[in-house]
């Protein structure tokens, strides 16, 4: 038996008596099949009255000096169960995190509600040690003293800890090149990204790169060792309404570079956009998906000029352009193991192109509110959704990390 964990006000996490209790999107559960506490995941207070297990099963407040905790867990882990807690309806929307349900085993030591389902080094944590990013940052402000780019870069890596914009002044792995391309989706609050970690928006870009800047930053990542540039970052607005700049810097880099993998991150909302760019050169692309349903996706992204029947046929575009696609789900429990949900998903999935990628990664939101966003249905929980979708979809990798083509790019 899981022992119940909650905070104080002054956010001491605790150990309580009563049994560990969990929430799957549905119904409040007994916490299991859990896993020991990752080295770099976090666990913070919830300004929520948490709720633990009586001995009979059922569900008990632990009182109003009591709050929720839930771990954060690092890159490459999905979690299976939400924290429970009960809903403050007169305050304000918890800030979006992917907050997971943590408890404590029978010797103290924590656990969480979750799979490991990835692992890749160029997301370890321990790569992005914050005295190494500003020594590496200060180098190389230096070697490009006057470039507005580098300097958004810097900004983005040392204030925001975007790891791709820090991956830039390190030459190695995935650099982030950001256009300030605006935003097509009014996303409600409960899953509206605001600054809580890597990468996450606080302010309207202060300005335009030229495709010189783009460029260059591009070209000196390459040949410093790095693997892949990326168009589109989470902090950012839909990269393919900017088809016109990645389309000229594209080309650009691509006749610099030839073997490199230049990714575009998307919600896939311009299909003709999508054809301009990879015929430009874009190789790698991921489209970004709350839901699989038509009537969730409008709930969730707020779609603003554009249909998901625009984003199905993305999809189909990109594999049918023999590009390397993947298609990034943000997942929710409640909602991504809803079958309905599943059976939508699985659909989707199957315009993947063989050997494309099914990349599933936690939804940051308030996630009481974001259910309450979309219809409810019958759960089968989420270790059963992923058997189902491995058992189903043969031909696609599931992972949590995009992989670059190439590693070694051609740059004269």
């Amino acid at each position: 038996m899981y022992r119940a964990i909650h905070a104080d006000r002054g956010g001491r996490i605790l150990v309580a008596d009563h049994a560990a209790l969990a929430f799957d999107g549905a119904r409040f559960v007994p916490l299991a099949d859990a896993i020991p506490l990752p080295p770099d995941a976090v666990v913070v207070p919830i300004e929520r009255e948490g709720f633990a297990s009586e001995r009979s099963g059922k569900p008990r407040r632990m009182g109003a000096g009591r709050l929720a905790a839930a771990a954060l867990l690092p890159p490459g882990h999905l979690r299976t169960l939400l924290p429970a807690y009960i809903d403050a309806t007169d305050r304000p929307e918890l800030a979006p995190r992917p907050y997971a349900a943590v408890a404590a085993d029978d010797g103290g030591a924590l656990v969480v509600a979750a799979q490991r389902i990835d692992s890749d080094a160029t997301h370890e944590t321990a790569a992005y040690a914050r005295g190494d990013v500003a020594t590496r940052v200060a180098d190389g402000l230096r070697a490009h003293s006057g470039d507005r780019l580098w300097r958004q870069l810097a900004r983005c890596a040392k204030e925001y800890g975007c790891h791709g914009a820090a991956n830039a002044f390190a030459g190695r792995w995935e650099c982030a090149l950001p256009l300030a391309a605006p935003s097509n989706e009014r996303a409600p609050a409960a899953v509206a990204p605001k600054r809580d970690g890597e990468a996450e928006p606080t302010e309207p870009a202060a300005f335009h790169p030229t495709t010189d800047e783009v460029t260059g930053a591009a070209l000196a990542h390459f040949a410093g060792g790095g693997t892949m540039v990326a168009f589109g970052r989470a902090c950012e607005g839909e990269a393919l309404l900017a088809a016109r700049e990645i389309e000229d810097a594209a080309g650009r880099i691509r006749a610099g570079a030839r073997g490199a993998t230049i990714h575009l991150n998307t919600n896939g909302s311009v299909p003709a956009g999508l054809r301009r760019v990879a015929a430009a050169g874009v190789d790698s692309i991921s489209f970004r998906l709350l839901s699989a349903r038509a009537s969730a996706y409008d709930a969730l992204h707020g779609p603003d000029g554009y249909r998901f029947a625009d984003v199905r046929a993305s999809i189909r575009v990109a594999s049918e352009l023999r590009m390397s696609v993947s298609i990034l789900v943000l997942v929710l429990p409640g909602l991504f193991d809803q079958k309905d949900e599943l059976d939508a998903l699985i659909e989707v999935a199957g315009d993947l192109p063989e050997g494309g990628t099914l990349l599933l990664r936690d939804l940051h939101a308030d996630p009481l509110r974001a259910l309450d966003l979309v219809a409810r249905g019958e759960t089968t929980g989420i270790a059963r959704a992923l058997e189902r979708i491995r058992e189903e979809l043969h031909h696609v990798r599931v992972g949590a990390f995009v992989r670059p083509l190439a590693k070694v790019p051609h740059v004269p």
